[in-house]
């Protein structure tokens, strides 16, 4: 299997980092990674209730944002949040983010006006 690609922090833009979080089933794969710290993929997609093609789109922008960090033991994949190396890279992003989900602010219901 060949390598997959992650993104090495200092190379990526604030605009390429905004994208990762710009998809509300990319926020709850962040806010799940958050809460349970490294976790196998396949766990992820069975509870977002996702497809497995569906899922690892959303895992390679998330790879190739710099928001998670993919290993295979195996055959099985997990995925972990790189909370600190993009704390270092993008001061206090993440954390607002994750912060505004648990408020319930996340952008996934549409806009009253």
């Amino acid at each position: 299997m060949r390598d997959r690609f992650h993104a090495e922090l200092a190379n990526v833009t604030l605009a390429e980092a905004m994208h990762g979080l710009s998809d509300p089933l990319r926020l709850r794969i962040v806010a799940l990674l958050a809460e349970r710290g490294e976790t196998e993929c396949s766990a992820i997609y069975n509870d977002l209730g996702i497809s497995k093609s569906n899922a690892s789109h959303h895992f390679r922008v998330l790879r190739e944002c710099g928001l998670i960090w993919r290993s295979h033991r195996g055959q099985q994949q997990s995925a972990r949040l790189r909370a600190e190396e993009f704390e270092e890279r993008f001061p206090g992003v993440l954390p607002a983010v994750l912060h505004n989900m648990k408020a319930g602010v996340s952008g996934d219901t549409p806009a009253s006006g």
